[in-house]
């Protein structure tokens, strides 16, 4: 368990995702393991055990045009198929009952302040228990973002930051990262407030959390989408688009468990055609520099 972290998060305020689980037809998902102490009631007597968990975080590329993005394969990751110009927004989902704070990262830029990043580091956006949120452009200022679309990666986001960097970040163009962090206090908190009952003498016992979805609710499996990638020289990355109203308020945040490396994040790659080496998620209170 990693030490606590009090870090400047934003609680998006104007948009919500009206998506239920349920209507997921494409979604990538991270399983994640852990352990918390638990309350347990077996037959009349409290306990407390170091229980471990499994939730499966969920994420979703959607396109204003076709809705979710088909996907197919690429090292063992989703990938989708981008479209010059087609605009789209990331959907998260949160399946623990507490909040968390997510690192969205699009081709290793951070989607609040613009700069290249550790799983752990950057600002974070906070999503309430069982709730989505959905991020529809770079955070420019506390009330405006600006479009995600794909681009060629001559014209990418990144590839414009890459001046202030004095590198070329355009490299890890194609690659959408979400790192999911929490307070394991809070869980603990809920956890004894919604405790675990058992008994023993029935034939099938009943062992539920009350108040809680079972583990595992929201591990949607990626279905196997015909890949119609067709092969093009150019390689894709996200420009900065359009301006539009998206209000934000910065919250103080503490985290001490969560997906601190990057094969623990969400990842879905994206490209005009499959490239043979995948770009990375994350490099290495502002938000990102307008192009």
């Amino acid at each position: 368990m990693k030490a606590r972290k009090l870090i400047p998060a934003l609680l998006a305020l104007a948009i919500l995702a009206a998506i239920s689980i349920g209507q997921t037809a494409f979604a990538a998902t991270q399983p994640f393991n852990f352990r918390c102490r638990t309350k347990i009631i077996r037959d009349g007597n409290v306990r407390y055990e170091n229980r471990p968990y499994n939730y499966s975080f969920l994420v979703q590329v959607l396109s204003d045009n076709n809705g979710n993005k088909a996907e197919s394969s690429l090292n063992r990751r989703p990938f989708v198929t981008a479209k010059p110009g087609e605009r789209y927004a990331i959907a998260l989902h949160n399946p623990l009952p507490i909040r968390v704070a997510v690192n969205l990262t699009i081709d290793g830029i951070n989607s609040i302040n613009g700069k290249p990043c550790r799983p752990a580091d950057g600002s974070k956006w906070i999503i309430e228990p069982y709730s989505f949120i959905t991020i529809r452009g770079w955070q420019v200022n506390g009330q405006d973002a600006r479009r995600f679309f794909f681009t060629s990666k001559e014209d990418s986001y990144a590839k414009w930051r890459s001046n202030s960097w004095g590198q070329d970040l355009s490299v890890n163009c194609g690659v959408i990262g979400a790192a999911y962090f929490w307070d394991n206090r809070e869980l603990e908190q809920y956890y004894e407030q919604n405790p675990v009952y058992e008994y023993t003498r029935r034939t099938h016992p009943f062992n539920e959390i009350l108040g809680s979805k079972k583990d595992g609710d929201c591990a949607l499996p990626a279905p196997s989408a015909q890949d119609s990638c067709r092969e093009k020289k150019m390689q894709a990355g996200t420009g900065m688009g359009e301006r539009e109203s998206n209000p934000v308020q910065q919250v103080y945040f503490n985290y001490n468990t969560g997906m601190y490396k990057p094969n623990q994040a969400v990842i879905i790659y994206y490209d005009f055609a499959k490239q043979p080496t995948p770009p990375q998620p994350f490099l290495s209170m502002n938000f990102t520099p307008e192009m």
